[in-house]
């Protein structure tokens, strides 16, 4: 059985093995998480000569800060985002108009999305600690060394993005003022609109962090206004009688089963669609990068995750059955992000739903850019500390006359600009970056899923204070390998809800980009410092604000 020490030396992680009492029914052991900064420190203290790549442990100045009930916020607000208000149209495209499928396609991100979450759950009862996804993977392949902290880190970097949430708002606002779905599909307007709030987002938070923050908390009481309205209306839909709300029922059991249109269905039209499913119930992972700042981080995430999840369950699918009830099934695959604006028209008329219920979710919207652009300068700033990129002690700086990470935010910026200049106006070309991001982000969920096995097989005498179910953890690994290869056995042509002809694929592109950040590790790491006989040292630099950045120094031999 190993010990403490062998454990550590063997994974490199943050993690202790404490054998219990004699007094205790069980003898198994169980891998205790470490909360104290104490324990952290004197953890990174242990290990700092370790040849084996190391999770890096700060302390942190405001401590553990967050309890149930505001990680529970946090979970939702992350949760519900614009993916419930876009997606859908593409969703049932995908599956040929079938609502049956549709539905499919739902359960099956919920049972994704839940099977996701105790696998990080675990993995997080392990590793008590901010970083999410890339403490992780680091936790599960430390070898070869800095491979996989370098290829997500630059992942990272380049969906560091906030593009999604942009498109939605410039739809939503032209809708609401009155202009036609065909106009907004047709002109760039929509894109000009989420540029020029990116422009405004970047230039608020990187000139003032606390006017920043005061302007999402304002915009993002417009969120919780639209989570009661989702439940309302799907209630009203659902169980009130069409006699009283005068709307009509297009949801005939007997055509469930049926395709609209079979001929569009494919394996990469059905993969999008589970992507666009995944994408809305994004943000579930989200909450393990601030675990440093939860208060008892494993029985809060055990409480917090599982509820936040239900509660967006329980309203997605309320307001999915409100979609293809009032919405003819045509236009519900016609309608692209616009779908639920045309939901509230219906059931709420012009004036409320389409005019004043539509500004709403575009200001929800505008919410979530300011919150995602928040969090990603932060994500940036942390990601070239590593060092790894050409003037990463630049781009990791805060401006000195505001304090903020100006530079980080720029990089956000500048790629979220790039995209919506380069994009076309039409639903595919939100449908195709959701494709994208979501492929990518696939291929890192099923390594977690593989390394909760890795765990297990490696250290079988241990235990971790939260287990992810092997059923469940077994489903995320086959969903993911149908989702990542399905695409490539269907054709890419103008039917594809993703098709844009003068960009790759998305499941060609997402795997590109993923290996420019190996080939980056191979040649940096590996190539260079073979011709060159030279290994690197890494050293810490402390910049004129106090940041920590590392640089990696060349040593000749």
């Amino acid at each position: 059985m190993s010990s403490s020490k062998d454990l550590l030396k063997d994974s490199i992680t943050t993690v202790e093995v404490n054998s219990r009492s004699n007094s205790d029914a069980s003898e198994d052991q169980l891998l205790s998480p470490i909360h104290s900064q104490r324990s952290y420190g004197s953890l990174h203290k242990e290990l700092l000569n370790d040849s084996v790549l190391q999770i890096d442990l700060e302390d942190l100045p405001h401590g553990r800060h967050l309890g149930l009930y505001s990680t529970i916020i946090l979970f939702i607000s992350r949760i519900i985002g614009s993916g419930i208000w876009a997606t859908p149209s593409n969703v049932f495209a995908g599956v040929g108009g079938n609502p049956f499928l549709f539905f499919t396609m739902w359960l099956i991100a919920a049972l994704m999305a839940f099977a996701g979450l105790y696998a990080y759950l675990e993995l997080g009862s392990i590793v008590p600690r901010s970083g999410g996804t890339k403490v992780f993977l680091e936790f599960i392949y430390p070898r070869p060394k800095l491979l996989i902290s370098v290829v997500f880190s630059l992942f990272t970097l380049a969906f560091g993005i906030s593009l999604t949430n942009s498109i939605v708002f410039g739809k939503y606002t032209l809708f609401s003022l009155g202009y036609s779905s065909e106009f907004i599909d047709s002109s760039n307007w929509s894109n000009y609109i989420g540029l020029i709030l990116i422009i405004v987002t970047t230039l608020i938070h990187g000139f003032s962090t606390k006017h920043g923050v005061f302007v999402q908390n304002v915009l993002g009481a417009m969120k919780l206004f639209l989570v009661a309205i989702m439940s309302l209306t799907g209630i009203y839909v659902l169980f009130f009688p069409e006699k009283l709300t005068g709307l009509p029922n297009h949801l005939d059991m007997d055509k469930f089963f049926k395709f609209d249109d079979s001929s569009i269905v494919t394996a990469s039209s059905v993969s999008s669609s589970l992507l666009g499913c995944f994408f809305t119930f994004g943000g579930w992972n989200a909450v393990h990068t601030v675990s440093s700042e939860i208060k008892d981080p494993v029985r809060t995430l055990k409480i917090a995750g599982p509820v936040s999840l239900l509660i967006a369950f329980f309203n997605f699918i309320l307001i999915n059955i409100a979609y293809l009830k009032v919405i003819p099934h045509d236009e519900v695959i016609k309608a692209g992000p616009l779908i639920g604006s045309i939901l509230f028209e219906r059931v709420l008329g012009y004036r409320l739903g389409r005019q004043f219920l539509t500004i709403s979710i575009a200001l929800s919207s505008a919410s979530n850019v300011f919150v995602v652009v928040y969090s990603i300068s932060r994500m940036n700033q942390e990601i070239f500390r590593e060092g790894y990129l050409p003037f990463s002690s630049i781009f990791a700086s805060n401006f000195r006359h505001t304090n903020t990470p100006l530079w980080s935010l720029l990089v956000c910026s500048v790629l979220t600009s790039f995209w919506l200049i380069l994009l076309p106006a039409n639903g595919k070309s939100f449908n195709y970056i959701v494709s994208l991001e979501g492929y990518s982000t696939q291929v890192f969920l099923l390594l977690i899923a593989i390394g909760i096995f890795i765990i297990r097989k490696k250290y079988p005498d241990q235990k971790a204070p939260i287990r992810a179910s092997i059923t469940g953890t077994a489903l995320i690994v086959v969903v993911s390998l149908s989702v990542l290869i399905s695409p490539f056995f269907s054709k890419n042509d103008s039917s594809n809800p993703t098709y844009i002809s003068y960009l790759p694929p998305y499941y060609i592109a997402s795997p590109f980009l993923l290996s420019l950040g190996l080939a980056f590790w191979a040649i940096k790491f590996k190539i260079l410092p073979y011709l060159g006989s030279f290994k690197y040292h890494r050293e810490i630099e402390t910049l004129d604000d106090g940041l920590t950045v590392k640089k990696w120094v060349k040593v000749h031999y």
